[in-house]
């Protein structure tokens, strides 16, 4: 289009829209005629608009002119007579210059027609100040097409507010702000106004200010200019006041905290020598386990809450004719919960069953991993119970932010999963006895019930004050696993396996407690037995007994179960922690300290025959046997271990696999 109202077109129409829908469109235009003559063209100058009620500054402005006559094209004319179209435009001219200056361009075309058509009819017609100003704030808000009667409701066609009505209100308001009024005098007005316009929305503002000029007199006395003018000098001092006194106040607390800072510097300084001093507090958690001179692991009992495994229970044991494993003789598992109510199930001929687990972080298993499955299988060989191993493959990948859920040979954890599955299996556990399950693939049925039913009984606060959840770098996940990891405790989380009705124990490393103490917790709360739990001491790291060994981290100290006997060699050789004196001659004086040494810590473990363990602490801690020789020693049985698992699980398979993952089997 290139007359001269494209302007205006422009304003019902975006800049991009095609000539050929804009035609289609405006025909369909509510009360829309056609353009205007040429001759009536040549009147739209500034003087023209001028004389239609645009102040002299607007009338000069284009894009105000433009808007206002496209919103003068829609008045819906009686004929095309041009003296007809100037008589109307005239007439309607403040209310469409209203419009012009205060519509927005995202107001649909069909509302602005709407508009234009209420304003120009003769009875009922939008022609207030106030019923403009509604109905423009209606149409601004509206995103839809808007009816007659809703604008008309919204513009408050045929309320009328009377005189007494308007009268009061202003008495009302002012009643409820004699405060006010007292304190500011007639500034208070305007704050009055602006109440009682919020009563009376479609009240005459002129009748408004007239009513409530007089209300004021009546209450205060007439205003002058120079009350006025006193009032506005007695404000500003008041602020000035205000102002200096809010200086002050900040000035006094800027020094009371320097002085409160200076105070807590000197304290701190003078404690520099004595904090330095003090020992680092132990953290044992599912996820880190950090001790400055090795775990205490009384002290863990004290703070857990757990019972010390005592000898009384182990005699229990042999008279059920149960051998006693090394782990046991030797305070390796050295705590426990209820254990002592598992023998009585095996006394009075109730069975139960073993759970454990494995968090697969990485795709082969070391050494220190061997723990609790060596002493698992031991448990249900010797009590002949069923076992459940879960692979927590959804909590490693919450926790550890390299891993993927997918089969990729470095990432993922569900390649992962299958290759320690393998080195599980391989340690000889009874194929009919035992369910070994990943959450990711077994969650759902018996088992999700028992998740949300422990869900529902856990606290956030709890779950924070147990794990040491920290609120900044933690995700959600690991907040919830505490649920996850509560099912297995269950028996009818296992329908396919178990009766429902049996006791629970739960063989793990001790930084594994805090998760069975909620779920111990809430067992009676859902109808269940309590789990018993045997923990176990940490395998400690090749560097020290400050932490445990890690197949994620410090991977070039820690022996895997696929290092060949030159790597285990290596290792152990360089960086296997030494309780021995820096030089030979103190050593044969002083001898090694056993409690600290990684070598003789290591033979604890996996040396099973007693009376050479201990001819080799005796021999040693005398001086009698040097470093190099008791790591010898101690490569020797790490390869023996190995190569023995090494050639058990070259024979499990996929379908092993597979086969112990199963829930084709019934309840034994």
């Amino acid at each position: 289009h290139t007359s001269p109202h494209t302007p205006a077109k422009k304003l019902l129409f975006p800049a991009h829209t095609h000539p050929k829908r804009l035609q289609h469109e405006y025909k369909y235009i509510p009360f829309c005629r056609p353009e205007p003559s040429h001759a009536m063209e040549e009147k739209m100058t500034p003087e023209y608009f001028q004389s239609l009620g645009l102040p002299p500054h607007q009338a000069k402005n284009k894009k105000v002119c433009a808007d206002f006559a496209a919103l003068l094209q829609l008045i819906p004319y009686p004929s095309d007579a041009a003296d007809d179209m100037l008589k109307q435009q005239q007439r309607f001219g403040k209310a469409l210059f209203e419009a012009a200056t205060k519509l927005k361009p995202t107001v649909l075309p069909e509302n602005r027609a709407l508009y234009v058509q209420l304003v120009c009819r003769d009875e009922k017609a939008i022609d207030s100040p106030e019923q403009i100003a509604s109905a423009l704030h209606t149409l601004n808000k509206s995103e839809q097409p808007l009816t007659a009667e809703q604008l008309e409701q919204a513009a408050g066609v045929g309320i009328v507010v009377t005189e007494q009505e308007m009268a009061a209100k202003i008495q009302e308001v002012m009643t409820e702000q004699n405060e006010l009024i007292t304190a500011e005098s007639h500034d208070a007005k305007l704050d009055v106004l602006k109440l009682v316009k919020a009563s009376l929305p479609f009240a005459s503002g002129s009748k408004l200010k007239q009513l409530l000029d007089e209300a004021f007199d009546a209450k205060l006395g007439p205003d002058s200019k120079e009350a006025a003018a006193a009032r506005k000098k007695d404000k500003a001092k008041a602020k000035k006041q205000q102002e200096k006194e809010a200086k002050k106040k900040e000035e006094a607390a800027a020094a009371e905290a320097a002085a409160a800072a200076a105070a807590e510097a000197a304290v701190a300084q003078a404690a520099t020598g004595a904090a330095s001093a003090e020992k680092k507090e132990q953290v044992v958690t599912p996820w880190e386990v950090e001790a400055e001179d090795g775990v205490d692991y009384m002290k863990l009992i004290d703070q857990f809450g757990s019972s010390k495994l005592t000898p009384d229970l182990l005699e229990r044991m042999e008279k059920l004719n149960v051998p006693v494993h090394h782990f046991l003789r030797r305070g390796i598992f050295f705590s426990h919960r209820d254990f002592d109510q598992v023998l009585d199930c095996v006394e009075q001929g109730r069975k139960f069953y073993l759970y454990t687990g494995r968090g697969p972080s990485s795709d082969s298993m070391h050494v220190g991993h061997l723990i609790p499955f060596i002493f698992t299988r031991y448990l249900q060989k010797a009590f002949n119970v069923p076992l459940v191993i879960q692979m927590t493959d959804d909590e490693k990948y919450l926790v550890k932010q390299y891993l993927t859920l997918d089969k990729d040979p470095t990432t993922g954890v569900e390649h992962m999963l299958y290759e320690n599955a393998k080195d599980i299996i391989a340690c000889g556990f009874d194929p009919k006895l035992t369910f070994l399950f990943s959450d990711l693939e077994y969650m759902g049925g018996q088992f999700y019930k028992n998740v949300v039913r422990v869900q529902k009984k856990i606290t956030v606060n709890q779950a924070r004050k147990c794990f040491g959840i920290n609120d900044v770098e933690d995700n959600i996940g690991k907040l919830n696993f505490v649920s996850v990891q509560a099912a297995p405790a269950f028996p009818s989380s296992f329908p396919h396996m178990l009766h429902g009705d049996e006791m629970c124990l739960i063989p793990c490393a001790i930084d594994q407690d805090p998760y069975f103490r909620l779920t111990r917790d809430v067992a009676p709360r859902i109808g269940n037995n309590k789990p018993a739990l045997l923990h176990s001491k940490f395998f400690p790291a090749m560097t020290g007994s400050q932490t445990k060994m890690s197949s994620s981290t410090a991977s070039g100290t820690t022996v895997f179960l696929t290092d060949t006997p030159e790597m285990i060699k290596e290792k152990v050789e360089k960086h296997a922690f030494s309780g021995a004196p820096t030089t030979l001659k103190e050593h044969r004086e002083k001898g090694a300290n056993l409690d600290i040494d990684v070598s003789y810590q290591y033979l604890t473990f996996f040396l099973e025959d007693d009376e050479e363990l201990k001819r080799i602490g005796d021999a040693y801690s005398s001086g009698q046997m040097t470093s190099g020789e008791i790591k010898a020693k101690l490569v020797s049985v790490l390869c023996d271990i190995v190569q023995r698992h090494k050639e058990a699980r070259a024979k499990i398979t996929d379908d092993d696999v597979r086969a112990f993952m199963s829930v084709d089997r019934t309840p034994v």
